[in-house]
């Protein structure tokens, strides 16, 4: 695993800045499902991605520091055969491509907007449409960044030839449930991104009127330039 993942996770699944109970706007069910995962599924998601990241670090120390080879023997012991490497494959490398490309332009995003960025839909004091950077290419580059992200996320831990996988660690007490809980969480995180677009697009429209009709006119693709 690129061993950038972990902190690119977090700055990406972490809210940039919070808004006031004043300065939210547009609560739907959607939102409301929106809330609760930022609240209650991120922490968990980050944990998880954290405790998956250190295993492996451990792992690879284990195999080159004899002092830590006690680690291996656990393995050996509690799975019945030791952690295994795995080889670096087009998986590997498509995977990890994805992430951090999904992660800096999701980056880029939070540094764009400014203190505009918020998870929840809102109107800041001074609020403006900003049409610079990624925006003067799609409308919600965010999410698309995000979609990116997490695919690479899949793809880097889900393929036959992964660590995850091939190591022996998901024979551990209750780590296959969390990796199911994980894939349910980001399968529902990417519904609700889908139909949050048009949620943003109406809440803006109407913030913000003729303003948001010449950047819509002019940025006219949401999520995928040239396609939607």
């Amino acid at each position: 695993m690129n061993k950038t993942q972990p902190f690119k996770l977090k700055v990406s699944f972490t809210p940039p800045n919070v808004p006031s109970s004043k300065e939210i706007i547009h609560q739907t069910f959607n939102e409301w499902v929106f809330t609760g995962l930022i609240m209650y599924g991120f922490p968990v998601v980050k944990a998880i991605y954290w405790a998956v990241s250190f295993a492996e670090i451990v792992t690879i120390v284990s195999h080159t520091t004899d002092s830590l080879s006690f680690i291996q023997a656990i393995a050996q012991h509690t799975v019945g055969h030791g952690i295994r490497d795995t080889p670096i494959t087009f998986s590997f490398i498509l995977g990890t491509t994805l992430a951090v490309v999904g992660g800096l332009i999701r980056w880029w995003c939070f540094r764009t907007l400014g203190r505009f960025f918020t998870f929840q839909l809102s109107v800041r004091k001074g609020h403006h449409i900003v049409t610079t950077g990624p925006y003067a290419v799609i409308r919600h580059p965010s999410y698309t960044a995000g979609i990116i992200q997490m695919t690479g996320m899949v793809i880097l831990h889900g393929s036959p030839t992964s660590w995850l996988r091939r190591s022996g660690v998901l024979d551990f007490f209750g780590l296959k449930l969390a990796v199911v809980a994980w894939l349910a969480g980001i399968t529902l995180l990417v519904i609700n991104i889908v139909c949050r677009v048009s949620e943003e697009d109406e809440a803006l429209k109407s913030a913000f009127g003729d303003e948001w009709a010449r950047w819509a006119k002019v940025v006219r693709y949401r999520l995928i330039p040239g396609i939607y």
